[in-house]
């Protein structure tokens, strides 16, 4: 318990320095930018984040709580390492080439060709940086701080480099600078630390790795993957100046939701560590979540609810008035994801429920994709963003009920043996 609560302190501190940095260059990306500006870079972003998404496969959810219970074993901690990370490069240099072909054909990936290709960089970086490792062994701190000092450096980077409209792939550049600095220092001060030997891994060990994680993969990856489809979507339906409104929208919602996420790392390898060992302890420590999380997402959801119309005016200014209404539509987005993470992902995952999670999310990916066609199309930004809330409202729902239809005894003091 305690290394769970100094990782959630270091965690927290972290997160939100993180997700500051990005709130102070928003204003001035959205402004100089404009909407269409910052939705053609919002777009390029949200296509990026497909192969982000790739390579981080299911590593946090399955390599972690590997590490975890084999931290104390060096031979096997090392094997998992290599293992996972021989598969994140595979799927990376895939991914590359994959984007490169759609370039040629698809003409709207075409036009925006340079600027995909500038940010490829943030895929790369990601597979150089094993979040999962330092999960799993609950040893955070140095790896948050380069986190936050490379993204902190993106500050005057951005206003330096981004003046006009023009600018649009100085602003990507950034971006995916960032991202290939601050892994390689990661995987450099890793490497340093000699706490893993290198271990040459099979290909098929590889593959097999791969199709452990497959079913995880595809149930988390399907929230994520729709989340920017959203945009991407928006875009090509509705144009880039609805889908820069939206964006402005979507990037206070994602930041708000983003704070939680230092309870959510922390609490995953604790909750899987307890799950194997004593489930009465692992139940205690999610009702405690429960109020805690349940508490923190209400409070963030009120406060956005309220505080749009001056934090569009304070961050955006006259030009982005649009997004109001959809901050406003998209208000209590965090209080259901709250509520779907502590069901799904510390509930559902580590009691085995993979088949069960996978298929509500599944299906909530098809709902997502149902309603966006619809309402996107008929409201632009405001459809978009009353299909995240719709979306999110059903997954909190189905795994709540999938929950108690199972006899999960969530909020009881009697443990499911």
């Amino acid at each position: 318990m305690a290394s769970f609560r100094k990782n959630f302190a270091i965690l927290m501190t972290m997160q939100i320095s993180t997700y500051l940095v990005p709130l102070l260059t928003l204003p001035w990306l959205a402004r100089v930018l404009s909407p269409s500006g910052y939705g053609q870079l919002s777009f390029g972003l949200a296509f990026l984040s497909y192969f982000v998404i790739a390579t981080n496969y299911s590593f946090s959810l399955t390599a972690t709580p590997q590490i975890s219970v084999n931290r104390h074993d060096r031979a096997a901690r090392s094997r998992i390492f290599w293992e996972t990370i021989f598969a994140q490069t595979l799927i990376t240099v895939a991914g590359f080439a994959i984007l490169l072909a759609l370039t040629f054909v698809f003409p709207v990936l075409g036009e925006n060709r340079t600027l995909l290709l500038l940010g490829f960089g943030l895929v790369i970086g990601t597979m150089l940086i094993p979040t999962w490792y330092f999960q799993g062994m609950e040893d955070l701190g140095l790896i948050s701080t380069l986190v936050f000092i490379g993204r902190a450096l993106s500050i005057p980077a951005m206003f330096l480099l981004v003046r006009e409209p023009g600018d649009i792939y100085w602003a990507m550049s950034v971006n995916s600078m960032v991202s290939l600095v601050t892994g390689a220092a990661v995987l450099v001060y890793l490497l340093t630390r000699r706490e893993i030997d290198f271990v040459w891994i099979p290909f098929a060990s590889i593959v097999r790795e791969l199709k452990n994680g497959w079913s995880v993969f595809m149930a988390t990856a399907i929230v994520e993957i729709y989340a920017s489809s959203n945009i991407v979507l928006l875009a090509l339906m509705a144009g880039n100046v609805a889908a820069g409104y939206f964006a402005a929208g979507d990037k206070l919602i994602r930041a708000a939701l983003n704070i939680l996420s230092p309870l959510k790392t922390a609490a995953y390898p604790r909750i899987s560590f307890l799950m194997h060992h004593s489930r009465g302890d692992a139940f205690a420590f999610l009702r405690v979540m429960f109020m805690v999380q349940g508490s923190i997402v209400l409070t963030t959801s009120l406060v956005i609810f309220f505080g749009a119309p001056l934090a569009v005016q304070l961050l955006y200014g006259a030009q982005f008035q649009p997004t109001i209404d959809v901050l406003r539509w998209m208000a209590f987005v965090p209080f259901m994801a709250g509520l779907s993470d502590l069901f799904g992902v510390q509930t559902m995952l580590p009691l085995g429920m993979k088949a069960q999670f996978t298929r509500i999310l599944i299906g909530s990916a098809l709902l997502n994709f149902l309603l966006l066609a619809i309402l996107a199309n008929l409201f632009g930004a405001q459809g978009a963003a009353a299909t995240v809330l719709a979306v999110e409202s059903a997954i909190a729902v189905s795994m709540a009920m999938t929950l108690y239809m199972r006899g999960v005894p969530f909020l009881r003091k009697t443990a499911l043996q």
